[in-house]
């Protein structure tokens, strides 16, 4: 099985990949300085463009992480400026890399987006995260019922590994392993969503958090 990881430059994307063996298509950088005039637009478009025209793989993983996740900021605090780089810019590079996704996953293909999302009990002043995260699993909830007809399947794995506060509020989760981390808990999900085993399984969530949410 042919797979293509479309994710940025964060690290963990690098050993989500290696433990994947997949080709990486690299997202543009994020921009450095969002603002409400979206400078970085037009580079993202033509990244989706020239993206879209590649060949069909067998299966497409998505994890348009940012490189390194601020800290938790209450939502009142929150100017416009680092809405946008927190909430908007993320969603946006994911908006472009599920679109490319289903463009290249081929009939009976799958895809499967990995997403930072904190559990709820760890969301507290993250409500942008939160918010992309949710966007991320409504789009895949769309692309599964409009590329299922070609037998595409399209499914999330959500991790809080980079997100988790310092101080964890209880309960405790059920797994002593909690976090996780990307090259074991959150790869072995997304092998088993990518397996033969997984076949009938599409538009569904997986929580590769040890049992926090």
């Amino acid at each position: 099985m042919t797979v293509l990881l479309v994710g940025s430059d964060a690290p963990e994307v690098g050993v989500l990949a290696d433990g994947l063996a997949a080709d990486v298509l690299p997202l543009p950088p994020e921009p450095s300085l969002p603002g409400p005039t979206w400078p970085w637009a037009e580079e993202l478009e033509a990244w989706r463009t020239a993206a879209m025209a590649g060949p069909a793989v067998d299966a497409v993983v998505v994890a348009a992480w940012v490189t390194a996740p601020s800290g938790p900021v209450p939502l009142a605090d929150v100017g416009l400026d680092e809405w946008v780089a927190r909430g908007e810019a993320p969603l946006a590079r994911w908006f472009a890399a599920l679109g490319v996704a289903a463009r290249r996953a081929a009939d009976g293909g799958s895809v499967v987006a990995v997403v930072e999302r904190p559990a709820p009990l760890d969301c507290a002043d993250r409500a942008a995260e939160t918010g992309v995260a949710d966007a991320v699993l409504a789009m895949a909830r769309s692309l599964a019922r409009s590329e299922g007809g070609r037998g595409v399947r399209v499914n999330v794995v959500t991790t809080g590994a980079r997100l988790v506060p310092a101080t964890v509020v209880d309960p405790a989760p059920p797994l002593a392993t909690f976090p996780g981390t990307v090259g074991t808990e959150v790869v072995g999900a997304v092998r088993m969503l990518l397996g033969p085993d997984a076949a009938g399984v599409t538009g569904t969530v997986v929580h590769a958090d040890c049992g926090r949410s």
